[in-house]
């Protein structure tokens, strides 16, 4: 696999995400017009850092890490269908928590919010190191009007260094 960064390749940005339906994500079904919307109003490039991922000469997946002027990014998988469940989707997340910690400075930790039925990522999240931190009821709202629970995880730095998970006491008062 190789991880590299998106160079404003529009067309095939386009051809990518109007290829699949990402049910987990807000808007599954992906416009052309959308794309260059966001495209020309700085969606893959403001503020973030996007990359293709490519195995064996295909693309088949987009990582995007956003919100890079804060200490805590957040980030953005997606892998065509084909390529879940195989081990990919640990890959990339493994290549993007240690691209933070050792390309970008003063990051003291990595997030990723995901709706609570995307038991795929919930593993993979799980099995990278990230810890479970939030359930939000009612949190995310979809394109067709639902709205479902969503869940936080987030990996810290010194966990990541030493390899280890720090549980966290999501019931730590009496109250």
């Amino acid at each position: 696999m190789k991880f590299y960064l998106f160079n404003n390749e529009l067309d095939e940005l386009i051809d990518f995400m109007t290829s699949e339906k990402w049910v987990y994500h807000s808007n599954p079904d992906q416009t052309k017009e959308k794309i260059m919307a966001n495209f020309e109003s700085g969606w893959y490039s403001k503020d973030k850092q996007t990359f293709w991922v490519e195995n064996e000469g295909e693309k088949i997946g987009y990582i995007s890490i956003f919100d890079l002027s804060d200490n805590t990014p957040l980030f953005d998988i997606r892998l065509k269908s084909k390529y879940r469940n195989k081990g990919f989707g640990e890959k990339c997340v493994l290549w993007l928590t240690d691209y933070v910690f050792t390309t970008l400075d003063n990051k003291i930790r990595v997030e990723a919010h995901t709706r609570m039925d995307n038991y795929p990522m919930r593993k993979v999240l799980h099995k990278c190191g990230y810890v479970k931190e939030s359930h939000h009821r009612k949190a995310w709202e979809n394109a067709d009007g639902t709205i479902v629970d969503s869940v936080g995880y987030a990996i810290i730095r010194d966990d990541w260094e030493k390899g280890i998970k720090t549980p966290i006491h999501m019931d730590d008062v009496w109250f």
